[in-house]
C-alpha cells in the first residue's frame, strides 16, 4: 500500500495599510515561511506542532483532544471533510503574537497540502477562501484576506475583504522598492487593541506604491499613527511607542503589524537618492538605542506545494 504525502510552505506578511477583519488591506509577503506535511493512510488522525512541541492522535477528529496549537490543522481538515486517515505536522519559525500573519500563512499551506494529498485540484482563490475562513474561526489576532492572499500569491497584494468575492489584486510594484524602505523591529510586547483601519489609507498607499512615491508613505503612516494614539486609550504598548518616537525623530514612520496588535513594528524609511537618507538615519538611531532590526524582504513565491508517495508496511509508514 502507498500513502500520498504533500509538503507545503507559504510566506508570512506585513500589512502596509488596513488589516482589520472585514475591511480592505494592502499587504506584502515576507520571506519568513511556515511549513507543513500532510500524509494520508490507514492510521486514524495524528496532528503535531513541531514548534510548540505538541501532538495528539485519535481514531478520528471528533475524538481528538482540544489542543490550541493543533486547532488550526484540525479546522483545515474539517473544511475538507477529512476526519481520519491523515497525519499532519506543522512548523512556524515565528514566536507567538508577532502580527506577521503566520497563522494565515499556515492555514494556506495546510489547505494547499491537504487538497494536494487528496488529489483535489483547488484553485488559488479556493485555497485563500478556505484559509481565511479557518483563521477567522480560530480567532487569529489578524484574521482576514491580507495574510492569506499574500501567502497564496506572494509579492504585494491588495484585498477588498469586505466584498463577497474578496477581490484580490497582485500589484505591479518593484519588490526592491519595498525592500529598500521597509524595516522590522520586534518590540517584545503586543497591544490589547489596535486603531480602526481606514479604507482611504489603503487606496492612498496603493496609489503611492504604484506611482513610486515612496516618500509619501512616511506621511500616510505618520498620520495613521497619530490618529491611533488619539482614538485608542493606552495604545500602543510603551516599548512600541518608544521605538516609534525614535523612528519619527529620525525621519521615518512606524506601523504595528497585526492590525495594530502585534509585537512587531514595521518601519518605513526610504533611502536617500544620492547618499544617506531616511533609512540610514533610522538605522543609526535604532541601533544606537540597542535595538535589533531585520530587513523586510519580499517573498515572490507564494504557496509552494510538493507531492509524492511512500510505501506503507504493516499499517505503519516507514
Amino acid at each position: 500500500m502507498r500513502a500520498r504525502v504533500a509538503e507545503a510552505t507559504a510566506p508570512c506578511r506585513v500589512d502596509l495599510a488596513g488589516g482589520a477583519p472585514g475591511g480592505p488591506v494592502l499587504a506584502v509577503a515576507l520571506d519568513r515561511r511556515v511549513s507543513c506535511r500532510v500524509e494520508t493512510g490507514p492510521f486514524g488522525v495524528e496532528l503535531e506542532s513541531r514548534d510548540a512541541l505538541r501532538r495528539a492522535s485519535a481514531p478520528d477528529l471528533s475524538a481528538l483532544p482540544e489542543v490550541p496549537s493543533l486547532r488550526l490543522a484540525a479546522l483545515v481538515l474539517r473544511a475538507f471533510d477529512l476526519t481520519t486517515g491523515v497525519r499532519v505536522a506543522t512548523h512556524s519559525p515565528l514566536p507567538a503574537g508577532t502580527g506577521l500573519g503566520d497563522e494565515g500563512a499556515l492555514a494556506v499551506a495546510l489547505a494547499g497540502a491537504v487538497a494536494t494529498a487528496l488529489g483535489r485540484k483547488a484553485p488559488p482563490e479556493e485555497i485563500g477562501r478556505i484559509a481565511t475562513e479557518v483563521t477567522r474561526r480560530a480567532g487569529s489576532i489578524a484574521s482576514g484576506g491580507g495574510a492569506e492572499a499574500a501567502a497564496v500569491c506572494g509579492g504585494v497584494v491588495s484585498v477588498d475583504d469586505g466584498r463577497k468575492d474578496a477581490m484580490v489584486e497582485v500589484l505591479r510594484v518593484d519588490p526592491a522598492c519595498v525592500e529598500e524602505s521597509l524595516l522590522l523591529v520586534d518590540t517584545g510586547s503586543a497591544a490589547d487593541a489596535g486603531p480602526p483601519a481606514s479604507a482611504d489609507s489603503v487606496r492612498s498607499l496603493r496609489a503611492a506604491l504604484l506611482e513610486d512615491r515612496l516618500e509619501d508613505v512616511v506621511g500616510l503612516w505618520a498620520e495613521e499613527w497619530r490618529a491611533g494614539r488619539e482614538t485608542v486609550p493606552g495604545w500602543p504598548a510603551p516599548e512600541a511607542a518608544r521605538v516609534a518616537d525614535l523612528v519619527e525623530s529620525a525621519g521615518g514612520a512606524a506601523r504595528l503589524c497585526g492590525a495594530g496588535r502585534g509585537r512587531v513594528l514595521a518601519v518605513w524609511a526610504p533611502p536617500g537618492r544620492r547618499g544617506a537618507g531616511r533609512r540610514e538615519a533610522v538605522q543609526a538611531a535604532l541601533r544606537s538605542a540597542g535595538l535589533r532590526l531585520f530587513a523586510g524582504r519580499v517573498d515572490l513565491r507564494g504557496l509552494d506545494v510538493e507531492c509524492g508517495e511512500r510505501a506503507i508496511m504493516s499499517g505503519l509508514a516507514r
